[in-house]
Formats: structure tokens, sequence, C-alpha cells
């Protein structure tokens, strides 16, 4: 995808190598050395119910930037709090942030170069291995419920907004969650 002068690419990974979230300081420490030339981020993919939700959390850090309304001085960092829609930053890391027991990376690249976005796109699958999950597998009934939880959503709301499913009435909330951002400071 790409918006403004940037180019993003993003995905939820299953079944990836267990061995490398052992130390999930040295995995970032790695992904930063891969990412010189753009900004890349892995996160806890288990709150995420559509790689949607993704790009606009990298859009809403680089408007936030844009507009000099960040919370962090670190666009990564930022990042995390855009996705996991806290003005907190440790408390954004203990929701969202790669620990020893998380089973789904998520991550994030964000480039002025399509090519470039790519290139570190394809280092990090080889990096944490495992198979990207697809939007139907992301949509399901019981991380539609982990999601309305790690969000605050409410069955209430979620009936409230006129969308053609319940997947796209709880993306919606969130995506409105990421955006909002901002109201909570």
């Amino acid at each position: 995808m790409s918006f403004s002068d940037k180019w993003v690419t993003a995905a939820v990974h299953k079944n990836i190598r267990r061995n490398i979230l052992s130390n999930p300081i040295q995995v970032i420490e790695s992904v930063k050395a891969l990412s010189e030339d753009a900004v890349a981020q892995l996160f806890d993919g288990k709150c995420v119910v559509s790689v949607r939700q993704i790009h606009a959390a990298a859009v809403a850090t680089h408007l936030a930037f844009k507009a000099k309304s960040n919370i962090s001085k670190k666009f990564d960092i930022e990042f995390l709090l855009r996705l996991a829609a806290d003005t907190q930053i440790g408390r954004a890391l203990e929701k969202i942030g790669i620990k020893a027991e998380t089973k789904e990376v998520g991550y994030c690249v964000i480039a002025e170069d399509k090519n470039t976005v790519l290139r570190i796109s394809k280092d990090i699958v080889r990096l944490i291995g495992g198979e990207p999950m697809e939007e139907d597998e992301l949509k399901k009934e019981d991380r539609l419920s982990e999601a309305m939880k790690f969000y605050g959503i409410t069955e209430k709301e979620v009936d409230a907004v006129q969308a053609p499913s319940k997947a796209d009435a709880v993306l919606l909330l969130i995506l409105e969650r990421v955006a909002t951002l901002d109201l909570k400071r």
C-alpha cells in the first residue's frame, strides 16, 4: 500500500519459529539492522483482525509526526502506540510488544521506496518464519472477541455500527480508536 510519499507492507504470521522469540530484544535489534533506510516494527499479532488495521496505524503514525502530535520521538514506538490505541508507551509495549510466549507475530515496514519495503519485508519473513494469516482467518469469532477485549469494545458498540458483518463492525471500531488516539491525551 502507498500513502503520501510512503510505501507500507504488513502481515501477521502464525507458526513462527519458536526459538526466534527466546530473546525478543535481539529479534527487534535484528529487524532494526535490516531496516536502516526504513522503519520496521514487530508486534504481537493477537489483536489484529485485518491487515487494514496495521495500515491504518502506519498512516496515523505518519500523520501524527507530520502534525507534530506524536507521543513518542521514535516512529517505530509511535506506531505501536497507535496500533495499541494507547497513550502510554509502557502499557502499549506490555499489551502489544513481542514476548517469548507470543504465538503470532505481526510486522509493518514503512519506507519511501517500494523496493525497499518489499526487500525488508522478505528479510523479516525469513527471520520470523511461519505463514501469513489470511484476512478470513484474522476475522474468526475468537479473534474478534479477543480484539474487542484488547480495545475495550462492547457488544453494544458493535451492534450500533451499521456494517455488513460483526468483523467489519469490530474493524471499524478499532480504526476509530486508532484514528482518535490524540483525543485521549
